[in-house]
């Protein structure tokens, strides 16, 4: 079963709606794609906190 990893780092959280639209954009592209059959692959959708915008406060 093939396995995509989305990392996501923004401000915010996603929402349900933004999760589920993100995994199944993917599902298509991968349909489409590599011809992968629907439900055969596993969406992963991390998230992380941003670690600023690289510039270092004194």
């Amino acid at each position: 079963m093939p396995m995509l990893e989305i990392l996501v780092s923004r401000k915010a959280p996603l929402t349900p709606e933004e999760r589920e639209a993100l995994r199944q954009e993917a599902e298509a592209i991968f349909q489409e794609v590599l011809g992968t059959p629907p439900g055969r692959l596993r969406v992963l959708v991390l998230e992380e906190a941003p670690q600023g915008d690289g510039v270092e406060e004194d």
